[in-house]
């Protein structure tokens, strides 16, 4: 709302003669910037209130406070990593590889390996430690733990919703994970775990949608209006969660300022690299309608010295490769 109507105090005023303001005309005119301002920010407050956001917030807070937080998981990925934890002639190597593909399980791992339980001098950010910390039996105990996360997967009837959000997550970590070779002050694996849990929360308030329509506590949904939802709430509920893993400083602000202005991102490179790996996934069509890589709209590219084809071209290799290999087994 714009109080285009009311006059300025400040304005030139036809009984002036010298130039200067009249007595009072200065704090009037604070005066009324301030209730300008003020009333603005109650319009915005009043415009973006969604009873049905509200909602969808309220239960998932409810949710959180109680620690039943039981992130829907890919049926495809929980199934592997269950297998391979039952063949005790999987490898390290195997197993890693299919919790990669896994955010929830990644996360939770992460947790697990740095609790007062198990950790040592100091936190691990990095899978492959967390995995050998934990040892291949409590990984497989985790992996049991949670397979009931993929029923709901799998009933949702957004489940195909679910599986692009899943599918976009992935394919940005690898393309973070490939990108971060070419920028030295970047390790690959801090860098993919950003990329894989920028939007972790989104499956999680799809499900909370999913319940409060089943409750008849909110009329059912359009797939356009869930996304709107998601657009609204799942940042802030993505990093109170990625959060409580114990990841790395970096990677918490990057996924905080993913969705920031390009100028608040400047000097932090994980940041860049998240907004850069997020293009090429979208570029590539990955759980998304393909979108046109443009290297003068998306100027994160070049903060991190990544506007030259040569290197990018690499990362869309690799996130095809791997999206490839994973749709195989």
């Amino acid at each position: 709302m714009a109080l285009d109507n009311i006059p300025d105090p400040a304005q030139d005023h036809p009984n002036r003669s010298n130039g200067s303001a009249p007595p009072g005309a200065e704090g009037a005119a604070g005066a009324a910037t301030e209730l300008r301002d003020f009333l603005d920010a109650v319009a915005d407050k009043v415009e973006k209130r969604d009873p049905v956001v509200d909602e969808v917030r309220g239960l998932l807070e409810r949710r959180i406070a109680s620690g039943d937080v039981d992130l829907p998981r890919h049926p495809d990925s929980a199934s592997r990593i269950l297998d391979l934890a039952k063949n005790p002639d999987a490898s390290m190597k195997d197993i890693l590889r299919q919790v990669r593909t896994d955010a929830a399980l990644a996360g939770r791992i992460l947790e697990v390996a740095n609790s007062a339980a198990y950790a040592g001098s100091q936190n691990v950010y990095n899978l492959k430690m967390a995995v050998v910390r934990l040892g291949l039996t409590r990984v497989g105990e985790l992996a049991l733990e949670m397979s009931g996360a993929t029923k709901h997967f799998q009933k949702d009837k957004r489940s195909n919703m679910l599986a692009r959000i899943w599918k976009f997550s992935l394919a940005t970590g690898f393309a973070c994970e490939a990108l971060a070779k070419s920028v030295p002050s970047e390790q690959e694996e801090g860098a993919f775990l950003t990329g894989l849990f920028h939007d972790v929360a989104s499956p999680l308030v799809v499900q909370c949608i999913g319940r409060l329509e089943r409750s008849g506590t909110i009329p059912p949904q359009a797939d356009s209006r869930v996304l709107g939802i998601l657009n609204a709430i799942s940042g802030e509920f993505t990093e109170r969660l990625v959060g409580s893993w114990n990841v790395p400083k970096a990677s918490l602000e990057a996924i905080h300022l993913q969705h920031a202005k390009v100028r608040e991102r400047r000097g932090k490179p994980l940041a860049h690299l998240l907004v850069c790996g997020k293009a090429v996934a979208a570029e590539l069509g990955m759980g998304v309608r393909p979108v046109p890589l443009d290297y003068a709209q998306c100027r994160d590219f070049h903060f991190v010295g990544l506007e030259d084809e040569r290197k990018v071209e690499p990362a869309r290799e690799a996130v095809i490769d791997k999206v490839i290999q994973l749709s195989r087994k």
